[in-house]
């Protein structure tokens, strides 16, 4: 748990800004240096520090909460957090294990299903695939430190991955598969991000509470190897309480 807050760093609010704002700007200056994990004190000693009334103590924990700077756990309490910068460009591999390792995390990557079926009009359309090829379609959930963060369902062109049942493992990177078993050169090929309210169905699998925004992000991997011919198409699911995505739009 961390200490008392500092009164002498504890900014005076505005005339216009609400007391609950300015003791959320106190607390986010307080737990800037402290580790994710950290558990921060119960709202009674909050207050209690902070000179406020429980309410605006309340009030100031979900600010922080709005901002990602905590996480509430129901029944445990409120915990500093921080959340993993997830770069999308043309010049990082087109690898989500690969860039929670570079944030310092462990990733884990568990398949939960495998199916062929046909794809979608979208998926045919971003992989060049007529609509009565089969392509092959792998579920798998993503996890940092043990902890459920996302989920994705890859959509792979056969062809070009023959025998990939037997070939992955089950937490494998499909990216180091694809440039290292099959030789593919993988790159990122296009990629779209959306953030919107969660559906009732990905709470339920990554089980959130109500509908709280989600990233959605939808990524093809072309390989370099097949004159750029795609190889596949994921679309993802990440919480946004954990993952913050920088866009670089580099040339």
């Amino acid at each position: 748990m961390i200490g008392p807050i500092d009164h002498s760093k504890t900014k005076k609010p505005a005339s216009r800004t609400p007391l609950y704002l300015a003791a959320a700007d106190s607390l986010a200056e307080q737990i800037a240096d402290q580790p994710v994990g950290t558990r921060l004190p119960s709202e009674d000693e909050l207050a209690g520090q902070l000179g406020v009334s429980r309410l605006t103590a309340r009030a100031a924990l979900a600010e922080l909460e709005r901002r990602y700077l905590v996480r509430r756990r129901q029944g445990s309490g409120t915990y500093v957090s921080r959340r993993v910068d997830y770069t999308i460009s043309r010049h990082h591999p087109p690898s989500w294990s690969q860039s929670v390792r570079s944030a310092g995390l462990t990733p884990e990557v568990r398949t939960t299903g495998w199916r062929l079926e046909y794809p979608p009009p979208e998926v045919r359309r971003r992989m060049n695939i007529g609509a009565r090829q089969q392509v092959l379609v792998i579920s798998r959930d993503r996890y940092i430190d043990d902890e459920l963060v996302g989920f994705a369902e890859t959509f792979l062109d056969t062809h070009l991955v023959p025998d990939l049942p037997q070939v992955l493992e089950p937490s494998a990177s499909l990216h180091d598969v694809l440039a290292d078993h099959y030789r593919l050169q993988p790159v990122r090929g296009w990629f779209g991000v959306a953030i919107d309210p969660v559906t009732p169905e990905v709470a339920e699998h990554l089980g959130l509470s109500g509908r709280p925004p989600v990233i959605s992000i939808r990524s093809r991997t072309d390989a370099v190897a097949q004159n750029s011919r795609p190889v596949e198409l994921t679309v993802s699911w990440l919480r946004a309480d954990v993952f913050r995505i920088e866009i670089d739009f580099d040339t």
